[in-house]
């Protein structure tokens, strides 16, 4: 498994699956969506998904951009929960607490490529039972595929060997104006939720549900991300519990530039959906295209079950059984303005 510096003894593979509005770049480590450029009206392309020089760059740094993060994406408390009558302990890797899937998750190791055409690529990985605390040996398998000209989805599988928790996303940081230098707050965002997860100063959401009307969380018509950062606190970084049944692949959120016209629509099986304004980035971090990157330089729209599930009775459950397929769809539809 590769460690922090390293991306692994396996030469990864990087294919592009092209339409006519769409190249995007796909690679086998972490199963990660590189970059996403869109053809413009005069034949040039932009990149909106943001995209690091090197893949060495991936391995050094911790946002899993572009990547599928698991087995349990998100925050679980305390890194442990219960299994029947015993306690699983996790790896803690943001203090006390377990993030996206531990200090080697699934956004850090080389994923296998099964399959792959002009429309599609299959990656997969099998992780060992134990495997960062995990109970059970996983199986998961990730399929990105062309939906027409201007649009591309991700179906993501599991199956396990024991009970145990999946929470499977993908990470990208998307910014509509292709100028990562740039703060990502100036695009308007709409989100298909009547509530949403308060959270304590460690991200870990407190008691109950929130109704987002009359806060700055009511994204349920378009609004400008900026103008809604004062209402907020510390700024975005909650789970948005979405409306429609889980299991049903709905669109949940649109993204728009006002400037340029691009806009992504997103749609989800899952019951949550995690906003997260970029705020940690840093000028000496580069995107692909040599910029600086703006501290807020993209927004991840993370679909996924709620934050610390497996130690709350009243969400979503993550829980995953022998015999079972886990199974998330998530697909996105670009427009180029």
């Amino acid at each position: 498994m590769p460690n922090d510096a390293s991306i692994g003894d396996r030469s990864p593979v990087i294919v592009t699956l092209r339409s006519e509005l769409i190249r995007a770049e796909l690679c086998s480590y972490g199963a990660r969506l590189l970059a996403l450029y869109l053809r413009n009206a005069d034949g040039s392309e932009t990149n909106i998904a943001l995209a690091l020089p090197s893949l060495e760059d991936y391995a050094a740094g911790n946002s899993s951009i572009g990547a599928i993060c698991g087995r349990f994406a998100n925050r679980i408390r305390n890194a442990c929960y219960r299994e029947q009558d015993s306690i699983v302990h996790l790896s803690a890797n943001e203090g006390p607490n377990h993030l996206h899937g531990g200090g080697t998750g699934f956004d850090r190791q080389p994923w296998n490529t099964v399959a792959m055409d002009s429309e599609a690529v299959t990656f997969s990985l099998a992780v060992p039972d134990g495997d960062q605390g995990y109970p059970g040996a996983l199986n998961a398998r990730v399929t990105y595929r062309l939906l027409g000209a201007e649009g591309l989805q991700c179906r993501i599988t599991a199956s396990s060997d024991r009970p145990t928790i999946v929470n499977l996303t993908h990470h990208a940081y998307w910014n509509l104006t292709g100028d990562f230098s740039r703060s990502a707050a100036d695009h308007m965002l709409q989100i298909d939720a009547d509530a949403f997860l308060p959270v304590d100063d460690q991200l870990i959401p407190l008691p109950g549900r929130s109704p987002v009307a009359r806060t700055a969380f009511d994204f349920r018509e378009p609004a400008l991300t900026r103008e809604r950062l004062a209402g907020c606190g510390d700024g975005f970084d909650h789970n948005f519990c979405l409306n429609g049944p889980r299991g049903t692949l709905r669109p949940v959120a649109r993204l728009e530039d006002p400037a340029s016209g691009r806009s992504l629509r997103l749609s989800t099986s899952e019951a949550g959906l995690q906003f997260y304004l970029a705020r940690h980035f840093t000028p000496d971090i580069t995107s692909r295209e040599g910029r600086p990157l703006h501290p807020a330089a993209g927004i991840a729209l993370e679909p996924q079950t709620f934050p610390d599930s497996p130690n709350r009775p009243d969400f979503p459950s993550p829980r995953l059984l022998p015999g079972e397929l886990y199974e998330h769809l998530i697909e996105w539809q670009f427009g180029s303005g």
